[in-house]
């Protein structure tokens, strides 16, 4: 077997990693999931569990087609986030999410699934979250500011130390922008720790801020609500070295749409392979093992 730092010298890589993946609602379905992966010519993903029992999930969750141009409009948008800040309708999301699933799934499927902890600090310990990080296919952990709210200041702190010392990045999904500030001061103080932000959030308001901070990243899902003309702007303020391809599946939209998103953008081939693998390789490359060696231009 390969490690990055191994093989890196010798091309660019040609492999899409989706590092934004839950695996429950359609991908329950194991053959659909890896159908849709295979139609898009997906290497690998980064999967965290599924915060929906199956009798909670909501019905728009379960077609298996949306049009992307209509998933992606502002009004769908604006709709989504009302809804999952509801408190009646917040009722419906798993308090202890199921790490064990995703775990089970990665011993299943080594090649093709690596984890990611989605934390729930409100009712675990850090140590929990340690459990599985001393796993190798385990190579992030989650926070989501919007389902599970939680002080980032604190003994909370501790998750991104936790995440430093493993060599793992912290993918979170914010709720504000002083949430991105603090972010920001733990990237400073800790240049070890390497941070992704769940959906380019709060990007275009604290783009020149951003630019200073080599280890923050934007997690570009979901792309049919991420038009091209915000991508290209993030590629030239702050490098197409600081996007990283998810799609968020399985939301709305199918995964070959959102390749060919990134394959259609007009910048260089080098910088379309930075964003599909290269920089979450960077990022995890401590752990994750590449079976196949890449060709070389």
């Amino acid at each position: 077997m390969y490690r990055e730092s191994d093989i890196a010298v010798k091309g660019v890589f040609n492999m899409i990693i989706d590092e934004h993946i839950h695996l429950g609602g359609l991908f329950q379905d194991t053959d659909y999931f890896f159908q849709c992966l295979d139609n898009a010519n997906i290497d690998m993903v980064l999967a965290v569990p599924y915060m929906f029992e199956d009798k909670d999930i909501p019905r728009v969750l379960k077609m298996k087609r949306i049009p992307p141009w209509i998933a992606g409009t502002k009004l769908a948008s604006k709709l989504i986030t009302t809804v999952m800040k509801n408190k009646r309708f917040s009722r419906r999301y798993i308090k202890k999410l199921p790490n064990d699933y995703v775990a089970r799934m990665t011993k299943m499927y080594p090649d093709r699934i690596y984890g990611v902890y989605w934390t729930n600090p409100n009712c675990e310990s850090v140590s929990e979250i340690e459990k599985y990080l001393k796993d190798d296919h385990y190579v992030g952990i989650k926070l989501h500011q919007v389902l599970y709210p939680c002080d980032l200041k604190g003994k909370n702190q501790a998750i991104f130390d936790l995440a430093a010392d493993y060599c793992v990045p912290v993918f979170i999904h914010l709720s504000d922008m002083d949430e991105m500030k603090t972010i920001m001061r733990y990237a400073d103080k800790k240049p070890d720790l390497n941070v992704i932000v769940a959906h380019m959030s709060y990007y275009e308001e604290m783009a020149e801020e951003l630019s200073n901070f080599s280890n923050i990243y934007m997690d570009i899902s979901p792309l049919y609500s991420n038009k091209d003309k915000k991508l290209m702007d993030a590629v030239r303020r702050l490098g197409a070295e600081r996007l990283v391809f998810g799609t968020d599946s399985p939301c709305p939209g199918s995964h070959k749409y959102c390749v060919e998103r990134i394959r259609n953008l007009k910048i260089p081939e080098e910088d379309k392979q930075k964003i599909f693998s290269k920089n979450i390789l960077h990022m995890i490359h401590r752990k994750v093992c590449i079976k196949k060696l890449p060709s070389a231009n």
